[in-house]
C-alpha cells in the first residue's frame, strides 16, 4: 500500500492548525461572550476554550446554535489532524509498548472523527438529542489514548506533542457535550436563540 510521505502529512497538519488559530476572527459581541464564558468556565482550560470560539466566530453576534456548530467542526478537524499525526509517528515507532499505544490512539481518533461527522448530520437536521448521543461516548475514547501515554517509560517523553493534541481534543469534546446539553435542555429558551442566526442550516 502506498503511503503519503511523513513530511507531507506533518506539513498539512501544521498548515491547518495555523489557519484555525491565526485566522483573524471577529471580536465577540458582549452577549455572545457571555455564552462563551458560560461554556468555557466549565472546561479544564478556559483559555483554550475561549480562544477556540474567538478564532472561529463567523460573526460577532453568534447564538448557542452557532457556537455548537463551531465545537463540532473544530472537533472533526482536530480529530482528523491528530489521526494523521499519530499515524505518522506509528509508522516510525519501534518500541512495542508505544506501538500498542499509538495503534489505540489512531483507532480512537478515527472513531471520534466518525462519531462527530454523524453528530454534524444530526445537528444539521436540528436533531440535538441525536447529536448529543453521538458525542457523549467519545470522552471514553480519548481517555483510552491518554491512559497509554501515562503508562509510558520514565524519562523524557518523545510524544509530548501528541499528548497536548490529545488534551485539546478532550477539551473540544467536552465543549461539544456542554453546548449539546444546553441545546437539548432549552430548545425553546429565549437565550439560546435570541442572537442573530449567523450560520446557514
Amino acid at each position: 500500500m502506498t503511503s503519503v510521505p511523513t513530511y507531507t502529512l506533518l506539513f498539512s497538519s501544521l498548515v491547518i492548525s495555523l489557519f484555525l488559530f491565526t485566522n483573524p476572527a471577529s471580536s465577540a459581541d458582549p452577549q455572545t461572550q457571555e455564552l462563551i464564558d458560560k461554556i468555557c468556565r466549565q472546561m479544564e482550560d478556559y483559555g483554550f476554550c475561549n480562544q477556540t470560539f474567538s478564532a472561529n466566530l463567523k460573526s460577532p453576534l453568534t447564538d448557542l446554535v452557532g457556537l455548537t456548530q463551531i465545537t463540532i467542526e473544530i472537533t472533526i478537524q482536530n480529530a482528523s489532524n491528530d489521526f494523521v499525526y499519530a499515524k505518522s509517528i506509528l509508522d516510525r515507532a519501534t518500541d512495542p509498548h508505544m506501538i500498542k499505544v499509538l495503534t489505540e490512539c489512531v483507532k480512537d481518533y478515527q472513531a471520534i472523527r466518525g462519531s462527530f461527522i454523524k453528530a454534524m448530520r444530526s445537528f444539521m437536521l436540528r436533531d440535538y438529542k441525536g447529536m448529543l448521543n453521538y458525542e457523549l461516548p467519545n470522552s471514553k475514547s480519548v481517555a483510552l489514548c491518554q491512559e497509554g501515554f501515562s503508562s509510558a517509560k520514565p524519562g523524557p517523553n518523545p510524544y509530548i506533542v501528541l499528548i497536548e493534541r490529545n488534551r485539546q481534543l478532550r477539551i473540544l469534546i467536552a465543549m461539544s457535550v456542554v453546548t449539546g446539553h444546553y441545546l437539548v435542555s432549552c430548545s425553546h429558551c429565549f437565550w439560546c436563540f435570541s442572537l442573530s442566526y449567523a450560520y446557514d442550516m
